[in-house]
C-alpha cells in the first residue's frame, strides 16, 4: 500500500510541476512576454514531460517551443 501511495504522489507531483509551469506560460502569454521568455518556458514544460515519459504532453509543448524559438531565430519578438 505504501508503494502504491508514493507511486501516486509521485505522479501528481510531476503532474503539478507541469500544471504550475503551464500556468507560468499561460501567465507570460498574456503579459506579452517576449518570444525568446515563451521559448524557454516551452522548452521546459516539454522537458518536463519527456522526464515523465509523456509522449503527448511532450510532443505539444515541443512543437509550441518550436514555433516561439522559430519566431527568434527569424527576429519576429
Amino acid at each position: 500500500m505504501l508503494l502504491i501511495t508514493t507511486a501516486a504522489l509521485m505522479v501528481s507531483a510531476c503532474a503539478s510541476e507541469a500544471k504550475r509551469h503551464e500556468d507560468e506560460y499561460t501567465i507570460m502569454r498574456r503579459s506579452n512576454a517576449t518570444s525568446a521568455e515563451l521559448c524557454e518556458k516551452a522548452k521546459t514544460i516539454a522537458g518536463i514531460y519527456e522526464r515523465e515519459e509523456n509522449a503527448r504532453g511532450f510532443e505539444r509543448w515541443d512543437q509550441v517551443a518550436y514555433v516561439h524559438c522559430l519566431d527568434v531565430e527569424l527576429g519576429i519578438i
